[in-house]
């Protein structure tokens, strides 16, 4: 019975030897869980747009606060130039023509001056090119010409008669065609309003980068200013045709007042503060347009010597890693999709979690053992 007993007592210290054995080895495995889990959240943000137009006074003198330092200066430059129509062959009526035999079966040579008429079997009038003399007995070819434009002069081979001559001459001496006559209508370059316009784009902007030239020299002679802006004026702007005639080639005149407005790097300076102090505290600039900045002349005084420029600023942000968005407490116990779920509503296009060991599904509890990327 003694003996019963003790074998009895020895098999529940063994099993309460191997519960703590167990539980020894769980709580371990729990610890070391805790210890060793890791989530690396890795986020890749959208670039939001910012804009911001920023409007600055250049003055050469009596500056105030917020003034950038300048200098201004006009000049005028002219050019006339001849252009070559680009536009589609238009058809109009054209002057008909061709070569014909005189024949003289007279006795006597009969001489015929320039502009002498022929006239056609079907009634259609022509004139003689050049002076010629038809020999008695012989012919002689001819060009003629028809009187009045247009395809009525397009005719096919016929006998003409010579008016002037008498009645009785005009059987005799005679002209005769072969040949179909030819030109009532010509084809010609019509000029485009197109044509009339690239012309004086072309033409200003040779004149504006000759008047820059003569500005750069002019306001940058102490070598204070590095930039220049310019404002061109067009005082004339005269073409020899219009939209629709029919030319190969025309005339253009073209007069420009060109305005240049030098300024200092304060205007730079001025830009990137404005820019940054539109970036929200969670948020950093990741690209601008600082420094590629084209302000434009809004309007100039050449009397005060000053000008009000407007420069458009243009800058892409993206959310920092210290933004509140990222906060470990509020990712803490979330899984991969929730994180990615919660992270989307804050402008961030990607997210990869880098669980360890490999079998996590849930980010750790633990503040310092979850550790935020932001790419």
């Amino acid at each position: 019975m003694f003996k019963k007993n003790k074998d009895n007592s020895s098999k529940l210290f063994k099993r309460i030897g191997f519960g703590f054995i167990g539980l020894t080895v769980f709580l371990l495995f729990v610890v070391m869980y805790m210890a060793l889990s890791r989530a690396t959240i890795i986020v890749e943000p959208k670039e939001e747009e910012i804009k911001a137009d920023l409007l600055v006074t250049v003055k050469e003198e009596n500056l105030r606060s917020g003034d950038v330092l300048g200098k201004l200066g006009k000049v005028e430059v002219s050019r006339e130039a001849v252009f070559t129509s680009s536009g589609k062959g238009v058809k109009v009526p054209g002057t008909a023509g061709g070569t014909i035999t005189i024949i003289n079966e007279y006795t006597k040579n009969q001489p015929l001056i320039k502009t002498t008429r022929f006239l056609s079997e079907g009634g259609v009038l022509f004139r003689l090119k050049e002076d010629v003399t038809a020999l008695a007995g012989g012919s002689v070819q001819v060009e003629v010409y028809a009187d009045e434009e247009g395809t009525g002069g397009d005719i096919g081979p016929t006998t003409f008669t010579i008016p002037g001559l008498s009645k009785s001459l005009q059987s005799k001496i005679y002209g005769k065609s072969e040949a179909s006559m030819t030109g009532g209508t010509i084809t010609v370059n019509a000029i485009a309003q197109k044509d009339i316009d690239d012309a004086a784009e072309n033409m200003r902007a040779s004149l504006l980068s000759e008047a820059g030239g003569k500005l750069q020299t002019l306001l940058n002679q102490d070598q204070k200013f590095t930039n220049v802006v310019y404002k061109d004026i067009i005082k004339t702007k005269e073409a020899n045709v219009k939209a629709g005639d029919t030319a190969e080639n025309f005339k253009l005149k073209l007069e420009l007042e060109v305005v240049g407005v030098a300024y200092s790097a304060a205007l730079q300076n001025q830009a990137a503060k404005t820019l940054s102090n539109m970036i929200v505290s969670d948020r950093k600039l990741v690209s601008s347009n600082i420094l590629e900045l084209k302000p434009t002349i809004e309007k100039y005084d050449m009397e005060s010597k000053s000008a009000n420029l407007k420069v458009e600023l243009v800058g892409k942000t993206i959310i920092n890693a210290n933004s509140p968005v990222f906060d470990k407490e509020k990712l803490a116990g979330m899984t991969e999709e929730e994180v990615k779920k919660y992270l989307e509503q804050y402008g961030v296009q990607n997210v990869e979690i880098k669980f360890f060991p490999f079998w996590m599904d849930k980010v750790p509890k633990l503040r310092d053992h979850i550790k935020v990327v932001v790419k």
